[in-house]
Order: C-alpha cells, then sequence, then structure tokens
C-alpha cells in the first residue's frame, strides 16, 4: 500500500514546492516500481511451480497409462474368454470347469496439480497456446476417459450378473445366457474403446512433458 504524507516543515515559495512535488513524484514511481517488481516475481514464482507441479503429474500420469495399458488388454482377454464360455455354454455342451472371470484394475490419474494451477490462477499467466494444450490434455483426461472409465467399471458388474447371481450358472437359461453375452460384448467393444482414447492421452502426456 502506498501512502503519500504531507511535508513535516512548512512549504516557503515555490522552491519549495517543486522539491517537494518532485520528491513525492520519485517517491511514488519508486514505490510503484517495487511494487510491480514485487508482483512480477510473485506471478514468475508462481507460473514457475505451477509448471513444475504439472510436469511431475502429467509424467507420473503418463508412467500409470503405461501400467494400465497391459491391465487393459488383459481384461479384453479375459473377457472375449468369457464371451467363448458363454458360447459354448449357450450350444448346450458340457463344460467340466464353468468359470467366468470378470475383473478389472486401474491406476487412477491425478488432476490436484492442475487444480491447483486454476484456482490459484497461475494459468492465466501462462501463454495462450500453452493453456490451450494443457486445458485440452486435462479434458480428454477428465471429460472423455474418466466417464468411459466409469461406464466400463459398472458393465463388468452388469456383465456376470445374469449368470453368476445363480445358485448354479452353469444351468443357466438361454435368455440369461443371452443377456450376459450381449452385455460381454458392449464390455469389450468399450473396453477396446478406452484402450484407445489411453493410448491417446498418453501421445499428450508425452508432448506436453517435453513442453513443460
Amino acid at each position: 500500500m502506498i501512502e503519500v504524507h504531507p511535508p513535516h516543515e512548512r512549504v516557503q515559495g515555490w522552491r519549495d514546492f517543486f522539491v517537494h512535488l518532485i520528491t513525492i513524484t520519485v517517491g511514488l514511481l519508486i514505490a510503484l516500481s517495487l511494487e510491480g517488481l514485487v508482483e512480477m516475481v510473485h506471478h514468475h514464482n508462481l507460473v514457475n511451480q505451477a509448471k513444475a507441479d504439472l510436469k511431475t503429474e502429467i509424467t507420473q500420469n503418463h508412467d500409470r497409462v503405461v501400467l494400465n495399458l497391459p491391465e487393459l488388454r488383459a481384461d479384453e482377454k479375459r473377457v472375449e474368454g468369457d464371451i467363448r464360455t458363454l458360447m459354448d455354454l449357450r450350444a448346450g455342451k458340457k463344460l467340466s470347469d464353468f468359470q467366468l472371470n470378470y475383473s478389472f484394475e486401474w491406476k487412477s490419474l491425478g488432476n490436484s496439480a492442475w487444480k491447483t494451477a486454476e484456482s490459484s490462477g497461475a494459468l492465466s499467466f501462462l501463454d495462450f497456446e500453452k493453456e490451450r494444450d494443457l486445458a485440452h490434455v486435462y479434458y480428454v483426461q477428465e471429460d472423455i476417459v474418466a466417464p468411459n472409465l466409469t461406464q466400463v467399471l459398472r458393465e463388468h458388474s452388469l456383465a456376470w450378473a445374469p449368470i453368476l447371481s445363480l445358485e448354479h450358472p452353469e444351468k443357466s437359461t438361454k435368455e440369461e445366457i443371452q443377456l450376459s453375452l450381449q452385455r460381454s460384448a458392449d464390455l469389450l467393444a468399450d473396453l477396446k474403446s478406452l484402450e484407445g482414447l489411453l493410448k491417446n492421452l498418453d501421445q499428450a502426456y508425452v508432448d506436453e512433458m517435453g513442453k513443460l
């Protein structure tokens, strides 16, 4: 806060008046310059911290995607196996070891650095293209991949529910088997779609890691 105080001694003549006016003007300019410098340093530190945090978070998310992709492909294989088992069951084949395997593992992707950068105002001090690219990455992560993941998790439960909820799943009716087959096919399609989205997101992570 800049304060201007009146002279302690009585101003005598124009010369004293102009000396005092110049002193005030120079003082105000120095104060404003210092205030601007402090603000500039604050913004600089804010942006640097935000960039460092975002790079760390995006790198961690990339590492998690590297681990998630093989799990996703393994789950696709399990669902494909479940579909074959259900088709055999629907065809009336006697299965000595009836088993369905609907399981899914996922390492969550972080967004705390992005939310902090938003709330602190650091994003407004980034250049337009960098802010746009980062916003796109987190939009894909939060508004496209995350809802698809939620859908896939829900479909796992729906796929096996008509069969595994029975006391003797191998004695399921054709209607129950068909329902599980349809839901399993939907699940498999969404898993493959999620895999594609995840690959695109990971490429965006890699691109941003090189820019931050």
